[in-house]
Parts: C-alpha cells; sequence; structure tokens
C-alpha cells in the first residue's frame, strides 16, 4: 500500500557534492563496443553499471544504462 499510495514531500535538490559516483565493473579494454560484448569469453554481454564507466550519478549512468542495453538487444538479435 506504502509503495502505490505512498506521498512524500520533496524540498529540492541535493548539491553537486553529494551525489554519488559510480565506480568499477568490468575493464572496458576487454569489451567490444559496438554489440558491448566480452572480448574474453564469446556471447557474454554488459549492460548498465555493470561496465566500468566513471560517472557523477545522476542522468548519465541512466543514459549508459539504457543505450548499452539497447546496443546488446540488437547485437543478440
Amino acid at each position: 500500500m506504502q509503495l502505490t499510495q505512498g506521498e512524500f514531500q520533496v524540498n529540492g535538490k541535493s548539491s553537486f557534492k553529494e551525489k554519488f559516483v559510480t565506480q568499477g565493473g568490468s575493464n572496458l579494454k576487454k569489451i567490444n563496443f559496438k554489440t558491448i560484448e566480452s572480448k574474453l569469453h564469446p556471447n557474454l554481454f554488459f549492460a548498465g553499471e555493470i561496465v566500468n564507466i566513471d560517472a557523477i550519478t545522476d542522468k548519465f549512468n541512466f543514459q549508459n544504462a539504457w543505450t548499452s542495453r539497447f546496443i546488446v538487444a540488437e547485437a543478440i538479435k
């Protein structure tokens, strides 16, 4: 009930310095970026934050997740 009908007050957003940073993941040198497939293990694909792309956690990590998901989906058709 709380999940679908909960009400929360939002008073703005935090400062730039308080945002989280994503870090770590699969080594970029070992990934084919045309397919987001492992160069070491054929048919092993990566998407989103499992790839080692450091960025301020804001809209970039969402874009990375959506774009890498699309590239992988196209590659495995």
